[in-house]
């Protein structure tokens, strides 16, 4: 088990190009979602040999967990909290429908009536606070310990790229529970990583297992 990753490793590989992550629709996975850092999954498990993706959804915008807003649109894998990808190839496409996403479906610009510019500029502050995170990562090979503020050399409070890789997971607004399969067979964890320091208002945790009988990657938020 690793954890607490500040600087790059062989089996690590930070902010993928967005088209080494992701597969057709591509505009709809850019428009819901940034790849924060892939991991060399036979790192954890031998046998997966191939590498994940660590990812983020743009959402919550303003507040709530993703999916919140949008439960006529959950299905088995895609819940509140909870968003998962069909893995093929080493890329990742959405395993369900993309009204799931709030931002997608309208639902958000239902839910806060009236403040539909600040719902848009907390989505382009996700999205900008990203891209400072990368081009300060390029600089320096680090990132924030909050994306709110750039990383600074001079002071070296530097954020993990990596939360933990392997082990235990922490669920604790899981009740500790592993998510399950469509067979009832546990997905296996793969890592976390801590998501606000990838993007301002990020998740705070973002879990990832994997399941290779499906060949699904899942994800869930944790918030303390």
């Amino acid at each position: 088990m690793f954890k607490n990753l500040t600087s790059t490793t062989p089996y690590l590989k930070p902010f993928p190009a967005f088209d080494d992550v992701f597969a057709e629709p591509m505009d709809l996975h850019r428009k819901h979602f940034l790849p924060l850092i892939s991991v060399d999954a036979s790192v954890v498990h031998r046998d997966l040999d191939f590498w994940l993706h660590f990812v983020t959804p743009i959402e919550p915008l303003l507040e709530l967990d993703v999916g919140y807003f949008t439960k006529e649109h959950h299905d088995f894998y895609n819940i509140e909290g909870q968003f998962a990808f069909r893995f093929s190839e080493g890329k990742y496409a959405f395993a369900g429908y993309f009204n799931y996403f709030a931002y997608e479906s309208g639902a958000i610009f239902g839910a806060f009536p009236n403040q539909e510019e600040e719902i848009r500029a907390d989505y382009r502050t996700r999205v900008s606070s990203y891209e400072e995170s990368r081009r300060g990562f390029l600089r320096h090979g680090r990132i924030p310990s909050c994306a709110e503020s750039p990383y600074d050399p001079a002071r070296d409070s530097c954020g993990p790229l990596i939360s933990q890789l392997g082990g235990e997971p922490v669920l604790a607004n899981w009740q500790q529970v592993v998510p399950v399969n469509r067979s009832g067979k546990p997905f296996r964890y793969i890592g976390e990583v801590q998501g606000f320091s990838y993007c301002a208002g990020g998740i705070q945790a973002i879990l990832l297992f994997y399941d290779p009988e499906e060949q699904i990657a899942l994800f869930r938020s944790e918030w303390t």
